[in-house]
């Protein structure tokens, strides 16, 4: 299977940017993950500058992670808020024409959200509306290991948690989607931070406000044992294997 990692951080392009994302694909789930032994994956890398239409497009893609991102979001303008205007379009046609998999980390999350008119601002109420050069330490943030309660069964949450129940999660994020836009739905929220696990139902398409792919191999210097991120990772891998075998007896 191909993926691609689309990079929405406005610094400049850097394959390396987010190896530990690219690894959970391509060399810990397989090696981890019985069900995904027989499975080759390549996630293939772009930063969102270069993402033409005719790239997003190309029917090697299996699926699209959109990536983290260090900077705050009012902070694209220019060239940078024109090209990801057009990906936002691009975005919304891979998933809703062509059904694409999707799945949102963290900033990628937000991404998602703001795609398909949804809001962003920060966590701290002393901080909405305002247009600071960077993420204020000082600012209320949401960091660490992070109780989430779910609101709903769903297939990413199989050998997670189900509904009512909690698990948890890795989270480093300043802001935060204010609003969930239609078609999407809220499938798990903290104390602090109430969008956390959203999707659209049908399609395989998810955003993780929290961080999936840290936490559970130790090489963070976090000790082993936080699971959940590695099996919704897995899980949604799952997926995109059963649609992408499903469209092939088609």
């Amino acid at each position: 299977m191909i993926g691609l990692l689309i990079d929405l951080d406005l610094k400049d392009s850097n394959p390396d940017r987010y190896k530990d994302l690219r690894e959970a694909f391509t060399r810990k789930l397989p090696e981890e993950i019985p069900e995904l032994k027989n499975a080759a994956v390549r996630l293939d890398y772009i930063h969102f500058m270069s993402a033409s239409s005719d790239i997003l497009k190309s029917r090697e893609v299996d699926f699209f992670v959109l990536s983290p991102q260090s900077t705050p979001w009012h902070r694209y303008y220019g060239d940078a808020g024109s090209r990801l205007d057009f990906l936002k379009a691009d975005l919304r046609d891979l998933i809703l024409r062509h059904k694409k998999p999707v799945l949102g980390v963290c900033g990628g999350h937000q991404f998602l959200a703001l795609a398909f008119g949804g809001v962003v601002d920060f966590i701290d109420p002393q901080f909405q509306g305002k247009y600071p050069e960077r993420y204020p330490l000082e600012a209320l943030a949401e960091r660490g290991m992070v109780r989430l309660e779910t609101l709903m069964d769903d297939p990413i949450l199989k050998g997670v948690a189900s509904f009512p129940g909690s698990f948890y999660v890795m989270e480093s994020h300043y802001e935060e989607v204010k609003s969930v836009p239609r078609p999407f739905v809220n499938l798990a929220r903290s104390d602090r931070s109430e969008a956390q696990l959203i999707r659209i139902p049908g399609l395989t398409v998810y955003g993780t406000a929290f961080h999936p792919e840290r936490g559970w191999s130790g090489s963070d210097g976090i000790s082993p044992g936080l699971q959940s991120g590695r099996t919704l990772l897995a899980n949604f891998l799952t997926m995109v294997m059963e649609q992408k075998s499903a469209s092939r007896t088609r």
